[in-house]
């Protein structure tokens, strides 16, 4: 389920991605705006990554249940 979400999202980004580049280029006739947004969200997108894994990282580990 998780991974058709992952395969899902990257897809329509990659499309919005292609797509919108090429809208900001007939509007302003330069591709600056959308490499500026491009890495925005990719800097924004790793720093939510980093903060995920810090926060797993502060909590203790689940107990393990053993059985005989």
């Amino acid at each position: 389920m998780i991974q058709s979400l992952a395969f899902k999202s990257h897809q329509t980004g990659s499309f919005l991605g292609a797509y919108g580049g090429g809208v900001l280029y007939d509007a302003l006739g330069a591709y600056t705006i959308a490499w500026r947004i491009g890495v925005a969200l990719g800097l924004a997108g790793g720093i939510v990554q980093v903060a995920f894994a810090l926060a797993r990282l502060s909590q203790p580990p689940a107990p393990v249940l053993r059985t005989a």
